[in-house]
């Protein structure tokens, strides 16, 4: 079987807390055989705003997902299709998801079941976990993974919690804290054993379920796999 592509994004406007914990959560992933991973820091990318326009959920005679922006997600929306396993990691902003990872969801739409192009269910059936770092330790961590969730729903994709540790702290997914320092402090969260554990657990679990689900592919019948993936 070829290895198996963990996708990881950052949604942090600077390099910390966020960043360190998807880092950890990624490394744990590969731990696991046939695992690769692959960061994406959203900061680093350009990424406009979605329109709200609806073309590409029009007939259109080109490859691209959008219809009209050039900019980062036309090498986004390729890796997007390519993995198998989908970690969200993102600052709490609010008790929700920051900015830069709003933009890049809303950019997601030409993924979706109502598209024309070749893009369209590029998320379906694919293993996705959520991480969410704030300052306090119920700082709106859960709203922000249960936002992350409906990301992950609405692209008809499989979610996965914490795994089977007996004190996750937050049963959702890797929720985080830089409590008692600053979210400032670039390196508070390695004091929070607790999101740290859960961040390391949550990675493995994504590549544990994308691996029970490449396997159980390889055993079904070729005519039932496409039924399976079948484009409605």
């Amino acid at each position: 079987m070829s290895p198996l592509r963990i996708l990881g994004f950052s949604g942090s406007p600077r390099k910390a807390n966020t960043d360190f914990l998807l880092d950890e959560a990624l490394k744990s992933a590969e731990t696991q055989a046939d695992i690769v991973t692959e960061r994406i820091y959203l900061r680093d990318t350009n990424i406009k705003f979605c329109t709200g326009c609806f073309k590409c959920f029009d007939e259109n005679r080109n490859d691209y997902g959008c219809q009209v922006h050039r900019d980062s997600m036309d090498e986004i929306y390729p890796k997007l299709m390519g993995c198998h396993g989908l970690i969200i990691a993102t600052p709490v902003y609010f008790g929700q998801v920051s900015g830069l990872m709003k933009i890049f969801m809303d950019r997601t739409e030409p993924l979706l079941r109502y598209a024309k192009g070749k893009w369209k269910f590029a998320l379906r059936n694919k293993v996705g976990g959520a991480i969410a770092v704030g300052g306090n330790r119920n700082g709106g961590q859960e709203t922000t993974i249960q936002a992350i969730h409906h990301f992950f729903l609405i692209h008809d994709m499989i979610i996965i919690g914490i795994g089977p540790d007996e004190q996750p702290g937050c049963y959702l997914g890797a929720a985080a804290t830089t409590h008692p320092k600053r979210g400032r402090i670039t390196d508070a969260v390695k004091e929070d054993d607790l999101g740290l554990r859960a961040a390391r657990i949550l990675g493995r679990h994504v590549a544990e379920v994308a691996r029970w689900q490449q396997r159980q592919f390889a055993e079904v019948k070729e005519d039932l796999k496409d039924e399976y993936n079948r484009k409605i």
